[in-house]
């Protein structure tokens, strides 16, 4: 691998993809962007502070400083709610053209680009971005979903209409079209789409990335062990290794047991995966283009005539802006309170 070549991370949402992008925000030689596709993007970078859970992150938005006139005029929300699902064939000028920008602004640094928005778009990413490598980082599905979820009340956990900040329904609406299954009226909890996300995402990762890693096996459990693949794989200094180990922190797993049985989980996972293998997507979902798993599944034709455009798509954006407005609000109130 080139020295140069930008790395792409794509994980899903608390799977550790803030961790492993401090750890190349920390490391010398890297350029390393938070988010780029975030549809409020430039809200958070105005306005947002780090999370707590975040341990050790002063900041997330400090890369793009230098390149604020381009966030203007290049970045769009459409590239965090739209075109979700874009296969090699697809052309999308304008975010090309973005992350290509951000790509070279990073010069002479190595750039790095953390996503929760791309896993679904790796085949395109691979056919615009030839010279990049991946890195696809995972996490234990119920511990994710904890995580998610663990501040909302369990009826509204449980309930599949519910919208909280990681966008499972949101991204049920927008995927939609793709994914048939998300708009059906049996669809009985919240973790139901979180799973149905999850394993799609883990089987784009594990089969369309360079390298794929374990936030459980390779950080939580040995800290030294993701550190180490980083390094072999030529993505990471190996001088810098004892120098980046103190910002792994160990996180707990296992906390669902809190609130849910196993086989509350099993029951969902079982059924999803039913579905899942029923429709090609287990066997072929990021080797073939979706339109050819269809064609090789009849199971396909049980969603004809399912209504998938309700709410409508506009709504969708819509809802970022109500998003960026609260985050410019909710940045005063806290400013304002500090006077």
């Amino acid at each position: 691998m080139s020295r140069q070549a930008p790395l792409f991370i794509t994980a899903r949402f608390r799977s550790g993809s803030t961790l492993l992008w401090h750890i190349f925000d920390q490391a010398r030689g890297y350029h390393a962007y938070y988010e780029p596709c975030h549809d409020n993007l430039l809200a958070h970078i105005r306005h947002t502070l780090p999370m707590d859970s975040h341990q050790g992150v002063q900041s997330y938005w400090d890369a793009y400083q230098n390149q604020l006139p381009l966030m203007e005029s290049g970045h769009q929300p459409e590239f965090g709610l739209s075109r979700l699902l874009l296969e090699a064939h697809e052309s999308w000028d304008e975010l090309k053209h973005y992350l290509q920008s951000l790509v070279q602004g990073a010069a002479p640094a190595i750039p790095v680009l953390q996503f929760n928005r791309i896993d679904f778009r790796l085949p395109w990413i691979r056919t615009h971005f030839p010279q990049a490598r991946i890195i696809h980082l995972h996490r234990d599905s119920r511990d994710s979903y904890f995580s998610m979820a663990r501040h909302l009340e369990p009826e509204a956990a449980d309930n599949p209409e519910q919208g909280h900040v990681y966008d499972l329904l949101e991204w049920s609406v927008a995927l939609a079209e793709c994914f048939p299954f998300l708009a059906e009226p049996g669809i009985q909890s919240l973790y139901e789409r979180h799973y149905y996300f999850w394993k799609l995402s883990y089987l784009m990762g594990r089969r369309c990335s360079d390298l794929s890693l374990s936030y459980d096996a390779d950080f939580r459990d040995n800290p030294s062990l993701g550190l180490e693949k980083l390094s072999q794989a030529g993505y990471l200094d190996s001088q810098q290794i004892d120098d980046l180990h103190p910002l792994i922190q160990s996180q707990a797993s296992g906390q669902w047991a809190e609130r849910y049985s196993e086989s509350w989980f099993q029951t969902i996972e079982d059924r999803c995966e039913q579905v899942l293998d029923e429709l090609g997507l287990n066997a072929h979902f990021g080797f073939f283009p979706l339109v050819e798993i269809k064609k090789r599944y009849a199971a396909w034709s049980r969603y004809e005539g399912l209504p998938l455009n309700d709410p409508a798509r506009g709504l969708l954006m819509e809802y970022s802006r109500q998003r960026s407005e609260i985050t410019r609000l909710l940045s005063l109130v806290r400013n304002a309170s500090k006077d």
